[in-house]
């Protein structure tokens, strides 16, 4: 009987050996970090461990080939000299004079996609998000304009002779060919006119006008010289003429810049057939389609407008004082336009997404940017704006995010909007909001559930315990192990009454 008890508790403890051990949470969250991974998102976590493994295996490569590369250099310099043919030339980091000039920024490459609610929200709120494109292009961290110019923009051939013309004018005005010098400028200026769809950067053009109100001031055109000191003054309402300039020239400029402080004023309707589209006046942003400017000065001015997913439009108009000018241009979609809509539609359905971080870092991609910053507005029954904006850190895989309600305020007041300016200020100024990408996959509230099975079941096998933890198997092991103590006090008991023993004794003995 002895022997049968020992059975029975080695029968149990082998039952529990080969118990499965079950699954811990942490097991589950790392498994799931191995589906996050399958979002492509750029994230994954061993992208570093794997660049070192990399290196380091070239690093045990080099030792192997540096002698055959040593001996491969001594060989190629000893053909140079005796060859007769030139060797193949290698291929240059620069472009050929012919091509095109890439875009230098002078700050971040940024774009920013900005989405309403609503038809409704578009015309009483885009003042605001008008606002918060001209934080942005204010910023000295970025070159949100010129990025944007950049990326619509199909050639940049024209800007090379555009300057090409400009120089060769300037050298013609210090040699005092001042007519000469005065068709190349106008020649450079035609260039700027005919793209102005494709003008960020308004410095050079405006250094070209101004070069034009010299020339004719020198050749005694004062009326020329003061359509091209209004147009300089445009875009430049503070400028002055450096001292390279004479004196003549400088008292006919400052003559125009006095005279045009009491200048008519006018009106500018601006529409385009898709609504939400940036207004670029003068170099500087105004407003979004459809509006109205009211306070323009009389004469020439510059416009473009733009909005991403279609090419934009520029062109100049003239405003004529107590008058309302009408500009309406049709946009046409872009080669991005489908690639722009579905982040879009991400951004109005589920802003905050996984998915939308996903759509908005592949726009980046594809178009060459360091950051890219969503906004979202729309208004509730109460009329009161919920702003919502994304900055996200494309080369860091990083993201920042604000988000305001507030009463919305005036045409002409959004700049003094503190719940505005707060919201601009952590997206475009603030450099320590930002946090890691992996962090939102964090937040989302189905972390564990980023398959296609059903809540419940998800739910089911997250609340799935390990065997070990099962009442029902401490119960069939208690039921043993109480049996075999039972017969072996039994057992006992009966030995004791055979053998005159006082007392019941139970001996297990394992060896």
């Amino acid at each position: 009987m002895r022997f049968t008890v020992v059975y029975l508790i080695l029968v149990s403890f082998t039952f529990l050996s080969l118990t499965p051990s079950g699954i811990s949470l942490a097991e589950l969250r790392a498994d799931d970090d191995l589906e996050l991974d399958e979002l492509d998102l750029g994230l994954e976590e061993d992208e570093e461990d794997s660049e070192e493994e990399e290196s380091s295996g070239k690093k045990s490569r080099k030792s192997d080939d540096e002698e055959d590369e040593e001996e491969s250099s001594e060989d190629s310099e000893d053909s140079e000299d005796s060859e007769d043919e030139a060797p193949a030339p290698k291929k240059s980091a620069k472009k050929d004079d012919d091509s095109e000039e890439d875009y230098a920024a002078s700050g971040k490459k940024v774009m920013a996609v900005y989405v309403f609610a609503d038809s409704h929200t578009v015309k009483a709120a885009s003042h605001v998000v008008a606002e918060t494109a001209s934080r942005l292009a204010e910023s000295k961290d970025y070159d949100y304009v010129g990025t944007e110019a950049a990326v619509s923009s199909s050639s940049s051939s024209w800007l090379k002779n555009a300057k090409k013309n400009f120089e060769e004018g300037k050298a013609l005005y210090n040699d005092l060919g001042i007519e000469d010098a005065a068709e190349k400028f106008k020649s450079a200026l035609k260039y700027f006119e005919d793209n102005m769809d494709k003008v960020g950067d308004m410095s050079l053009m405006s250094e070209i006008i101004f070069y034009l109100g010299a020339s004719y001031s020198l050749i005694d055109e004062e009326e020329q010289a003061e359509s091209y000191f209004k147009l300089y003054l445009s875009i430049n309402p503070d400028g002055e003429p450096s001292d390279s300039f004479s004196d003549e020239v400088t008292s006919a400029f400052n003559d125009v810049k006095s005279d045009r402080k009491s200048g008519g004023k006018g009106s500018l309707k601006v529409q385009s057939n898709t609504d939400g589209a940036l207004v670029f006046m003068d170099g500087k942003i105004v407003g979004m389609t459809p509006v109205t400017l009211r306070g323009i000065r009389e004469g020439k001015h510059y416009y473009r407008i733009h909005k991403n997913g279609f090419r934009a439009a520029g062109g100049s108009i003239s405003v004529r004082g107590g008058k309302t000018a009408s500009i309406n241009e049709t946009l046409t979609k872009s080669s991005s336009a489908s690639v722009v809509a579905e982040l879009e539609k991400e951004m109005k359905s589920e802003f905050g997404s996984l998915s939308m971080v996903r759509k908005a870092t592949d726009l980046a991609e594809d178009n060459n940017l360091s950051n890219i910053l969503l906004v979202k507005a729309s208004l509730g029954a109460d009329e009161r704006l919920k702003y919502q904006g994304f900055m996200i850190d494309c080369d860091k895989k990083e993201f920042k995010k604000s988000e305001a309600v507030f009463d919305l305020p005036e045409k002409g007041a959004a700049a003094d909007s503190v719940s505005l300016n707060q919201f601009n200020k952590t997206l475009v100024d603030d450099p320590y909001e930002y946090k890691a990408i992996s962090d939102l996959l964090m937040e989302e509230a189905d972390l564990l559930g980023l398959s296609d099975k059903p809540a419940e079941s998800q739910k089911d096998e997250k609340e799935k315990k390990p065997v070990y933890k099962e009442w029902w198997l401490w119960t069939v092991v208690g039921v043993v192990v109480a049996g075999g103590v039972a017969a072996g006090v039994v057992c006992g008991m009966g030995k004791c009454s055979g053998g005159g023993s006082s007392g019941a004794t139970l001996d297990v003995n394992f060896q």
